[in-house]
């Protein structure tokens, strides 16, 4: 709109120009005495008034140039800033995320810390306890090997049963020589050795665990229950108890860095 009335102030003055012009004319004719015609004078004005529209069209067209530009301008202008807004919102966004990440990567530390040290205590008192268990099996071990070796210094008649006797349940201690699937061989302090014929029904334990006659070992101490078979003669074993000579062994030593539960540190 104020392109289009700036055209109309144009028009207006280049009208009045004219007008003035021909006013001029006319009296420069008048002066003159009668010089040109009015229709030239015409023309010419016609042609000034031209001129001037030429011109105001002119500067029109450059102002809408203009005002384009500055449209254009105002544009990328806005464009740029939100450009720069959603690029500050991704930084945000960004840094808000690598904070999370940090505080994430630290809980998750702090966990993994956590366990490592319940692992440890656990496998601490795992240690502990085991230590603890191989040396109650040993001193067991150590009370069974000495009862048996008291009582295998008691005198024990290994003689055969009077025929009254025959088939009910007898007992020795003694030492094995010998031992195989079918028989034991004792011998007994200061008494003849004794065979004792082995049957699926006869109950063998090592160190107080269920075994068999394979697993009794020559030299071990034992204490045999048996009956003599009326028929036969041969003494049948009924449960035999054998106690090894090989002592438990200790604990592993703990790989380097870790401590044996109960061990004293070294002065």
């Amino acid at each position: 709109m104020r392109f289009h009335a700036g055209w109309l102030l144009a028009g207006a003055a280049a009208l009045t120009l004219g007008t003035a012009c021909q006013e001029r004319d006319h009296g420069a004719q008048g002066q003159a005495g009668g010089q040109g015609s009015v229709s030239d004078q015409v023309a010419q004005a016609q042609k000034r008034t031209e001129g001037a529209f030429d011109s105001a069209r002119k500067a029109q067209e450059q102002a809408s140039d203009q005002q384009k530009q500055a449209a254009q301008a105002q544009q990328d202008f806005q464009k740029r800033q939100q450009e720069l807004q959603q690029a500050q919102a991704k930084a945000q966004s960004a840094s808000q995320q690598a904070e999370q990440a940090q505080q994430n990567a630290q809980q998750q530390t702090q966990q993994a810390q956590q366990e490592a040290q319940q692992a440890q205590a656990g496998a601490l008192d795992a240690q502990r306890r085991q230590s603890e268990e191989l040396t109650q099996q040993n001193q067991q071990a150590r009370q069974q090997s000495e009862q048996l070796r008291q009582q295998s210094q008691q005198p024990v008649a290994a003689a055969p049963v009077p025929q009254g006797q025959q088939g009910s349940e007898q007992q020795v201690v003694g030492e094995v020589l010998s031992s195989n699937a079918q028989e034991v061989l004792l011998s007994s302090q200061g008494e003849p050795q004794l065979r004792l014929q082995l049957s699926p029904q006869t109950q063998v334990t090592v160190d107080g665990r269920q075994a068999s006659a394979a697993d009794i070992q020559e030299g071990s101490q034992v204490r045999a229950s048996y009956r003599t078979d009326e028929q036969s003669g041969e003494p049948q074993a009924v449960r035999i108890e054998a106690t090894s000579q090989v002592q438990p062994t200790a604990p592993a030593a703990p790989e380097s860095g870790q401590s044996t539960p109960g061990a004293q540190p070294t002065q």
